[in-house]
């Protein structure tokens, strides 16, 4: 194998590595200002925050949420339900996400 065909087999490696953790972070952007946009009105730090929380994982979470936009009428598609749940659960929660979901495991997932 020739050097520069390494070259490019790592340098494809390490892109491969990158785009997943990009776009978890999008992801991640997305659901905060969809949340900002609908619920933070309602919703501060310390609804997060309370000692006794009313979910106890992720899917939880997630089950939160889509009653939540159906209450206030927000109208999103499972996509963004999805960029929500994931922005919520890395914000606060801290629960194992699916990588249907959040793409990369948490520790991929640059801070």
């Amino acid at each position: 194998m020739s050097r520069r065909f390494k070259q490019i087999l790592f340098a494809g490696a390490v892109l491969s590595a990158a785009v997943p953790a990009a776009l978890a972070q999008t992801d991640l952007a997305r659901g905060q200002v969809l949340y900002e946009a609908r619920c933070a009105d309602c919703h501060d730090r310390s609804v997060h925050g309370r000692p006794v929380r009313s979910a106890a994982s992720f899917e939880e979470v997630r089950a939160l949420v889509v009653h939540w936009q159906r209450e206030v009428g927000a109208g999103w598609q499972p996509d963004e339900v999805d960029a929500v749940t994931h922005y919520l659960n890395e914000r606060y929660y801290r629960f194992p996400c699916p990588t249907t979901v959040c793409g990369v495991p948490r520790a991929a997932v640059p801070r």
